[in-house]
């Protein structure tokens, strides 16, 4: 019998891409600029992290008193793990975006699931529509709407509620309800978006194996979890993977168009908590302290990304490289 010829794909050296396509190339740089102005360059500021606190307004310049300021080694890293205050919004942030994870991300599967198994085109496309609009709004809007519609003496929601004979609720303004409102407004700004992301892979599925199903007998339910399920479960990893990697991030800009001294208890996050270091220092910014508690943002957001990429390509053989 004769060897069958092995199927590995030899990619290509990067001089014969450049022979072949070296003109679409070009269309790289821009991004590559970009990219070194505004995130590469930008991070020789880390070095604030290991330095006392630098007088960067009496100083000749801001590069300078960054260099003059004194080395204190991980001093900044220590406050972060023993100021009261920094625990307070790591907790709330941890909590926070626990809840989107565990609440927020399964409702986008179900959806496209639901969205892929109706026979109106009409109605479809408009639910999808329909659904997109919020993630073209700001934070800012969304957050004037809901705050507008869970006013506690002129919002529809307690109005409705005073009406049918319930306490009026401080939605916006109560620790006990805060998360709750961060919660469900997230849904309703990413629920759309989100959608489209597993529509899309639904569709792309091989429509083969769901005819066999139906052969089978399979019912729709059937489907769903053997060949459906299945079929999105490598889009579904990807999509955790980038999820689990902004765990520390909680969803700042939300937050802080929402935030009031009310809710600090329940709403005060890492991003809200370093923007008063620097916002409401008075004429001595904290940044060095800050830029303490975005590196270790980012070097945590950074470890569960490759460990949730590792274990991915472990379970499902597929991850973001």
């Amino acid at each position: 019998m004769k060897k069958q010829k092995s199927d590995v794909v030899i990619k290509p050296s990067f001089g014969k891409q450049m022979k072949q396509y070296g003109n679409l190339f070009l269309f790289y740089i821009p991004a590559i600029v970009l990219v070194v102005i505004f995130s590469y360059i930008p991070m020789a500021g880390i070095i604030m992290a290991f330095k006392k606190n630098p007088n960067l307004l009496g100083s000749s310049s801001a590069i300078q008193g960054i260099l003059d300021a004194d080395w204190i080694g991980f001093k900044n890293f220590e406050k972060i793990f023993t100021d009261p205050d920094i625990i307070s919004a790591l907790r709330n942030t941890l909590i926070i975006s626990m809840q989107k994870i565990v609440i927020l991300f399964p409702i986008p599967i179900v959806m496209a699931i639901c969205i892929n198994e109706m026979r109106g085109k009409i109605v479809k496309k408009s639910l999808q529509a329909v659904m997109y609009i919020p993630h073209f709004l700001s934070w800012i809007t969304v957050s004037g709407i809901f705050i507008t519609l869970l006013s506690y003496d002129t919002g529809i929601v307690n109005n409705l509620m005073q009406f049918f004979g319930f306490d009026r609720i401080p939605f916006v303004t109560s620790n006990d309800t805060f998360r709750g409102v961060l919660v469900v407004s997230a849904a309703w700004a990413y629920l759309g978006w989100n959608t489209i992301v597993y529509v899309s892979a639904i569709t792309a599925l091989d429509r083969d194996l769901i005819e066999a199903a139906k052969i089978d007998g399979a019912s729709k339910w059937q489907q769903i979890i053997h060949v459906t399920l299945p079929g999105i479960l490598p889009t579904i990893a990807v999509m955790f993977i980038l999820r689990i990697g902004g765990i520390m991030d909680a969803g700042y800009d939300q937050v802080l168009a929402m935030y009031s001294p009310y809710i600090k208890e329940s709403g005060d996050i890492l991003g809200t908590y370093t923007f008063r270091l620097v916002k409401e220092a008075g004429l001595l910014p904290q940044y060095a302290l800050s830029t303490a508690v975005g590196l270790f943002n980012s070097v945590v957001g950074l470890v569960l990304v490759l460990s949730g990429n590792f274990i991915s390509r472990r379970l499902f053989k597929r991850g973001l490289w």
